[in-house]
């Protein structure tokens, strides 16, 4: 695969087939057995990343997270998504807290799981409005998620995170008080 995003899945964004491109990524996580932490495949997750919105992380992701629970990466790349997106809908920063914390669970390296706990850390002081945590935010959803237009309708949130009560159903209602006060400041900073 190389260090890129692979060929016909660039090709697709290229295009302007996001769907495509977001429904051949699910087939190669089916193929290779979802993402894994492995050098080779880092650049090109973060690659094709980039080239998503936060709002089409989350699809990917969430759907990955159902598909492969105990995939501690998946869970990793979905808080990352969730991350991102409370930059604009602060609750969901206790989203990404959760999914970082459950892929601490599943990864057995210490280097990895000291780098989730510090991402947990940032999420809780973001939530609680350090302007530090919220300016380390913005600066990584501009380097690794493309810009959005529009507010999806709903925001998906996993089964597993229904099940377990951290979230009431599975999608989340997008309204005008759940997005961020500051929503202005943040797309003009």
């Amino acid at each position: 695969m190389g260090n890129d995003v692979p060929q016909d899945i660039a090709e697709l964004l290229d295009a302007g087939d996001v769907e495509g491109a977001l429904a051949r990524w699910r087939a190669h996580f089916d193929d290779v057995g979802g993402p894994a932490a492995r050098p080779d495949e880092d650049d090109y997750v973060r690659e094709f990343n980039r080239r998503l919105t936060v709002w089409q992380q989350l699809e990917l992701y969430v759907w990955e997270v159902e598909r492969r629970p105990h995939n501690a990466r998946s869970w990793k790349l979905l808080g990352y998504a969730y991350m991102w997106a409370g930059l604009y809908v602060p609750i969901l920063l206790r989203a990404a807290e959760q999914a970082f914390l459950i892929s601490s669970a599943h990864e057995e390296d210490a280097a990895l799981t000291s780098n989730l706990e510090e991402k947990m850390e940032l999420c809780r002081l973001a939530l609680g409005g350090d302007e530090d945590a919220r300016a380390e935010l913005a600066a990584g959803e501009h380097a690794f998620a493309r810009q959005f237009e529009t507010f999806p309708a709903v925001i998906p949130m996993p089964e597993p995170f229904v099940h377990s009560g951290i979230a009431p159903q599975r999608e989340l209602k997008v309204t005008a008080a759940i997005i961020a006060p500051d929503l202005l400041d943040i797309l003009n900073g």
